[in-house]
């Protein structure tokens, strides 16, 4: 069985990617990892330096979200219609 995930993409992954919706369809037990790695195989970069390989974290340089919750374990596992959110951090004075 699988689910789908809504991704909307901002700043460089859109530009990466060149939309702004995709629709990833990925195996039922998935986690956030999962579905990131294999962004990372489709799109390239800046998708694998998401997670931080000697954590496993989310690095702080990115801003993931599921459902409007702000993830930082990339271990959480996805359910059907889940929307993902990737975008970088703004910061301004």
């Amino acid at each position: 069985m699988s689910v789908r995930v809504r991704v909307l993409l901002h700043a460089n992954f859109r530009e990466t990617v060149g939309k702004r919706e995709i629709i990833e369809e990925i195996n039922s037990n998935s986690t956030l990892r999962d579905i990131l790695d294999k962004l990372a195989q489709k799109y390239g970069r800046d998708f694998k330096q998401i997670v931080d390989p000697g954590t496993g974290a989310i690095s702080l340089e990115f801003l993931v979200s599921i459902n409007g919750r702000i993830m930082r374990d990339a271990n959480v596992k996805l359910n059907n219609d889940d929307v993902l959110i990737l975008s970088i951090p703004v910061g301004g004075g």
